[in-house]
């Protein structure tokens, strides 16, 4: 299936159960490349959504590590659709095992659910490695971005609410200090679903609280902000000063 990346002027090609979603679209926008970055790395990149929107923001080169072979050669064949080889790239890799060294960046979708959760009884394997800690913990992927970011390297990822305190926890065993967070309601009394965060490796305390996203004015009515993140608004490059 071959679609225009939402909010871009880039295409992508992916199979059904490979398919972006808007944990990605919500990820890409949050994110904010330091003006001085030379070197990013997307842990997990499956087809290669969010390195391609990463290729909107900054002109550094952009490494996609993805573990699942099939995944993997659908990512190289959308950095290569969109004639994007001389800045992104992409290694079949488990991030567990990687040599990267120094990143300025290291950005992830990660499996969301533990392997003692329940998901959908329908999921094939591939499925279940990409929602599933199933061959990636919270605590092996944190553990590789500290590993692989530079002092003052920073880290973005999306993921749950209910797993905030452990996410904290972890984090501070990494040296990875959260700077910035934002949580993504559906609607505005609705409890929060996703929770953006940045941190920073090696950095001072103090953690900034955006405004929280709301999603939905009521069902089927999007917001104007998440309108505006659909549009693309972001896709520019972003500096941090």
């Amino acid at each position: 299936m071959l679609r225009t990346l939402l909010g871009t002027n880039l295409w992508i090609e992916q199979k059904s159960r490979q398919a972006f979603n808007l944990d990605t679209i919500l990820l890409a926008d949050f994110i904010k490349i330091p003006a001085r970055s030379k070197v990013i790395a997307d842990f997990g990149t499956g087809a290669g959504a969010l390195i391609l929107y990463m290729s909107k923001k900054t002109k550094a080169k952009i490494i996609g590590i993805e573990i699942q072979e099939d995944r993997y050669l659908q990512a190289v064949h959308n950095i290569e659709l969109n004639h994007l080889t001389d800045q992104l790239s992409c290694i079949h890799q488990d991030v567990r095992s990687t040599d990267l060294k120094d990143l300025d960046v290291v950005i992830s979708n990660p499996p969301f659910f533990r392997i003692t959760e329940n998901g959908n009884v329908n999921e094939s394997e591939e499925d279940q490695i990409a929602r599933h800690e199933v061959m990636l913990s919270l605590k092996e992927l944190i553990e590789s971005v500290s590993k692989t970011l530079k002092f003052g390297g920073h880290f973005f990822m999306i993921h749950r609410p209910d797993r905030f305190a452990e996410i904290v926890e972890v984090m501070n065993q990494f040296a990875l200090e959260i700077k910035r967070i934002r949580f993504v309601h559906p609607y505005l009394n609705a409890n929060p679903n996703h929770v953006l965060i940045e941190a920073i490796k090696n950095g001072q305390p103090g953690m900034k609280v955006e405004p929280p996203l709301i999603l939905y004015y009521e069902k089927h009515v999007l917001t104007n902000e998440v309108v505006d993140i659909y549009g693309g608004k972001s896709y520019v490059t972003k500096r941090i000063k």
